[in-house]
């Protein structure tokens, strides 16, 4: 009966570990959120007026033009900060936490089995002599000469 607790404890840490690891990812996906929301805030104010003003001025180009090539390379900057923050690199450490875990879930309902029950009541009842004691109260199906 220790074993599947002990297979139980091991299955809890893992857990514990893999919701850990989760958080963490979780926690970097929105810090690089954050970054992307904060560098494309910068991008719409500041770098539309300079940009615009600049290709205005030195390209030459028109009002439509110039605030048409501002917005593409914002929306490119934005597009790429915003793939960044989506990522969910595979985790070696995490999978290895989830695979223990269910070997441990598994070896823990294995061991759970009725036999692996039974087996230590059966054992304490053969060494206090009550198996013995119920065959002659009950009598032996297996008995010779057994009346029918």
């Amino acid at each position: 009966m220790v074993r599947p607790l002990r297979l139980a404890r091991v299955a809890a840490k893992a857990e514990i570990l893999v919701v850990r690891r989760q958080i963490t990812g979780i926690v970097r996906r929105a810090i690089l959120g954050a970054v992307a929301a904060i560098f494309a805030l910068g991008v719409l104010i500041i770098a539309h007026i300079i940009a615009y003003l600049a290709l205005r001025q030195y390209a030459q180009f028109g009002p439509i033009p110039a605030a048409g090539i501002v917005l593409g390379v914002d929306l490119a900057i934005t597009i790429v900060f915003a793939v960044l923050a989506s990522g969910h690199p595979a985790d070696p450490i995490m999978e290895e936490a989830i695979r223990l875990r269910d070997q441990s879930l598994e070896q823990a309902r294995q061991s759970m089995t009725l036999a692996a029950m039974v087996a230590p009541v059966t054992r304490i009842a053969a060494d206090t002599g009550m198996i013995r004691l119920a065959v002659r109260l009950l009598g032996s199906p297996f008995r010779r000469g057994r009346p029918t």
